[in-house]
């Protein structure tokens, strides 16, 4: 039988690909009651549903306004099991009650909900009458947000010379999700991966840190660089300071219908703290990395080597290698690292091999060698499974 010698305090998580999902914390950048370009009438609804079949879900409500929003205001309702809740014009007669309000919404669950929401203009005039136009935002988890040393890019936007009578224009959204401040930089890539320019917003210019739980909105965002127009562009938001963590999102409107399309971020953020467990055949060990500034950083392990192991160890061997690494090892796009950890009086290496997706999950191996210890010297590999803690 296999035992758990030690209480792992996180849920593995699944390794998909970055889609609508249920969770407890989790954000829409980009919401309104309020006038626009053109006589726009910009409007949001949200849709929350619950998944679970036993439980309701209390779903608390942030108003996140367009500026630093330290205690933001709230609204709580309750999601029964398997009701979908839908909250049309949620800034307005939907929930908060406000009117000429821009900015976004942060959905907090007692239990994981898929929260879906558009963003329209109430205001389109077309041969068949007056009709709306708008876009899809899918709730994004906090758990993905970039913090400092990662970068998450906004692909496919385009600003067309004549500003906003022809072709597109692009806007983009952040939020930050912890309530702490954050420093970032934008850099616009070309379509050939050339960086064009780079807006650094860190208090040092014209453009400043996002401030706690702040949404922002960058109009035209294309034309803050030289040159201030062009097409198939790429912007690369990376997080160059503070404690915060922030999600992007893109919008490439069509100047002559008014039609926007979203565009997500692409990946999200791998920093934080790893729990994982190595995937033995009779007890589960543990090991924690901590991972920060786009590498791993510390490392604390415990393993148990048995005759089940190497069949000549009747002395089982307990093994705790933890501390910073002498150097941080840096990932690389994918997510993937591999480093080696010693310690020289219990005569014991451990290799860990590993992928950290973007969605939180770490998979890979671990291999630990022991020498100098009768009878138990040998190596043994195990595959490696974790998540990062919320």
């Amino acid at each position: 039988m296999k035992t758990s010698i030690f209480v792992l305090v996180a849920s593995l998580l699944a390794a998909s690909a970055l889609a609508v999902m249920p969770a407890t914390d989790q954000f829409v950048p980009a919401l309104a009651h309020a006038g626009g370009f053109g006589d726009a009438q910009w409007r949001g609804d949200v849709w929350i549903y619950n998944p679970a079949a036993d439980r309701p879900a209390t779903v608390d409500i942030y108003l996140l306004l367009r500026q630093p929003n330290p205690t933001p205001t709230s609204q709580r309702i309750t999601v029964q099991p398997g009701e979908t809740r839908y909250l049309e014009d949620v800034i307005g007669t939907g929930l908060f009650g406000l009117t000429d309000t821009a900015g976004g919404v942060r959905v907090v669950s007692s239990s994981p909900v898929v929260v879906t929401a558009r963003s329209y203009n109430a205001n389109v005039t077309t041969s068949k009458g007056t009709a709306t136009s708008g876009q899809f935002f899918g709730g994004v988890p906090a758990a993905i947000a970039v913090g400092a040393g990662d970068a998450t890019d906004v692909i496919g936007l385009d600003q067309d010379p004549s500003g906003t009578t022809a072709g597109f224009r692009s806007n983009l959204a952040l939020v930050e999700t912890t309530g702490n401040a954050v420093s970032f930089a934008i850099d616009r890539v070309d379509p050939d991966g050339t960086v064009v320019g780079t807006l650094a917003c860190d208090g040092s210019g014209t453009c400043a840190p996002l401030g706690p739980w702040e949404v922002r909105q960058l109009d035209l965002v294309l034309t803050k660089f030289s040159p201030p127009s062009g097409a198939n562009q790429r912007l690369r938001i990376r997080v160059t300071g503070g404690s915060g963590r922030l999600i992007a999102a893109g919008s490439r409107i069509d100047n002559v219908t008014g039609d926007p399309s979203t565009v997500e971020m692409a990946g999200g953020g791998r920093a934080g703290t790893y729990v994982c467990k190595l995937e033995r055949s009779d007890y589960e060990s543990p090991l924690t990395l901590t991972v920060d500034q786009g590498a791993v950083t510390a490392l604390d392990a415990t393993v148990l080597f048995t005759d089940a192991d190497v069949p000549a160890c009747s002395n089982f061997q307990v093994l705790r290698l933890a501390g910073p690494l002498a150097t941080p090892v840096a990932y690389d796009d994918a997510g993937t690292f591999n480093f080696v950890a010693s310690n020289a009086s219990l005569g014991a290496t451990l290799q860990v091999n590993g992928t950290i997706a973007v969605t939180g999950a770490l998979s890979g191996n671990a291999t630990v060698t022991i020498t100098g210890v009768p009878g138990c010297s040998g190596t043994k590999s195990w595959p490696l499974a974790g998540a990062r803690l919320p």
